[in-house]
């Protein structure tokens, strides 16, 4: 939505509020991602026995090479920007370089999102590669604990590790024991991994019965659950502005995420063959890439704006944005991103 009003301006504002709504909840996105993210490690990594099919450091290898290049890379794309402003704010030349280090550091090592005075400071949306790094790190010892657990308690105890930290943040912030209102306190509860790990245990959860195969024999019941749990998803996403300050309701929409990705995976949900289509599988391939790029292309993209003095707030700026952005992240998958994962793989794993 940021980028919406950056390029579209004034019609961007023009936009109806039930529209405008369903654009700005980024947050429920996030969500939503590591819910998914939970659930498709589950189905890849999980063996027959619901243990984890490789050894650790192979998983970890895997995982590295998968989200690590793009994520330097937009590292590289992102350090004018940060040095530009380090170096007109920080006061000193010795003050700058020390922040820089400090920011650049935390970024390189994965480290962000456990600081909230430097989780937004260098590519902002890396903070969530933060927070997987951390679900990653703790992904095989997940399994092991959980790998007799029945499916019952399973599903109970993702439950209650999900409701407890909301209930959790609810009464600290009700009773005014935690604040929400400063940018570093918001960052925090909005970032901090452990605070965002009962998502990623819920993904696992739904994996762990999907994988059991179990679902079959009740396809129409969980495709009233998952039709259910899209439209309260809607609704959290129209309400959320009536909840009050003090409810986290990025995370409030997790379990019905969990739902909803049961519904679609065992095929509750009629899927149209046309999604299955070359281009559009390309374009979700490529998809990682728009996420963790989109922001330091975009200031690459409004500077080559301005040198062809075709940087005016409009419509056809958003698009020519949107065009080229997808076909910079398209060209990066084939030519960058799965070469280097491929390599990355066999020269560690093979």
């Amino acid at each position: 939505m940021h980028t919406l009003y950056e390029l579209d301006g004034d019609g961007a504002r023009a936009i109806p509020r039930a529209i405008a709504d369903l654009l700005t909840q980024g947050g429920l996105a996030v969500s939503f991602f590591f819910v998914l993210s939970g659930f498709i490690l589950a189905y890849t990594y999980c063996d027959g026995e619901n243990g984890l099919k490789t050894t650790p450091s192979k998983f970890w290898r895997a995982r590295f090479a998968r989200i690590y290049p793009l994520y330097f890379l937009g590292f590289l794309m992102d350090a004018p920007r940060v040095i530009a402003f380090f170096q007109g704010s920080a006061g000193s030349s010795a003050n700058a370089v020390a922040k820089i280090a400090l920011a650049g550091v935390a970024y390189l090592t994965l480290l962000q999102a456990w600081h909230p005075r430097v989780t937004n400071t260098w590519n902002t949306p890396g903070w969530t590669l933060s927070v997987e790094a951390f679900f990653y790190a703790l992904f095989p010892a997940l399994l092991r604990v959980s790998k007799s657990w029945p499916l019952r308690r399973i599903c109970w105890v993702a439950l209650v590790i999900w409701g407890l930290p909301i209930l959790i943040q609810t009464i600290l912030f009700q009773a005014q024991l935690a604040e929400l209102t400063s940018p570093s306190a918001r960052t925090f509860w909005r970032s901090f991994p452990a605070l965002r790990l009962p998502e990623f245990v819920l993904g696992i959860a739904a994996g762990r019965i999907f994988l059991s195969g179990r679902l079959g024999p009740h396809r129409k019941g969980l495709c009233l659950l998952g039709s259910l749990a899209l439209v309260l998803v809607l609704g959290l996403v129209m309400g959320g502005q009536f909840l009050p300050a003090t409810v986290p309701e990025t995370t409030l929409g997790a379990p019905l995420f969990a739902v909803a990705i049961l519904a679609l995976a065992s095929g509750a949900f009629p899927t149209p063959s046309w999604l299955q289509g070359p281009g559009l599988v390309l374009l979700g391939r490529a998809s990682y890439a728009v996420y963790i790029l989109h922001q330091p292309f975009k200031l690459v993209f409004l500077k080559l704006a301005h040198l062809v003095r075709f940087d005016s707030q409009s419509l056809a700026l958003l698009v020519a944005y949107l065009v080229s952005l997808q076909l910079f992240c398209v060209g990066l998958f084939l030519l960058f991103e799965d070469p280097m994962r491929r390599l990355l793989t066999k020269s560690r794993m093979g």
